[in-house]
């Protein structure tokens, strides 16, 4: 018996929206897991990838500022990866920045900050 396919009409050309994929991928509960626990990374990412540009410069002369290879740039800047504090300072200095850390406490809607620039 032949195979049928559907209408047409009952699909996107294109397929599903990405945010459609992420919100259904997000009810899992460990892929939810997961991605929280990679936004901190994912957003230092966004960080090195926005300063690295306003600045100009490729990975590579990013890598040649910090001494180190453009592949460690482009794991910081995958936002897959956790970033120790002597990278962070280093890659402070590179971009022509200060690395600043702290902790947040106290009500989520009016949290306390302490701030310290490393």
């Amino acid at each position: 018996m032949p195979r049928q396919t559907a209408h047409p009409s009952d699909q996107s050309p294109i397929g599903t929206p990405i945010a459609e994929d992420i919100q259904a991928s997000l009810d899992d509960v460990e892929t939810r897991t997961e991605h929280k626990r990679l936004a901190p990374f994912e957003a230092l990412a966004r960080l090195v990838i926005m300063r690295r540009a306003a600045l100009g410069i490729s990975q590579q002369q990013l890598a040649e500022r910090m001494h180190t290879t453009a592949s460690a740039i482009s794991r910081i800047e995958s936002g897959q990866h956790a970033t120790n504090t002597r990278t962070l300072i280093r890659l402070a200095e590179a971009l022509d920045a200060h690395a600043v850390l702290g902790f947040e406490y106290g009500p989520a809607a009016k949290p306390q900050r302490e701030l310290v620039v490393l």
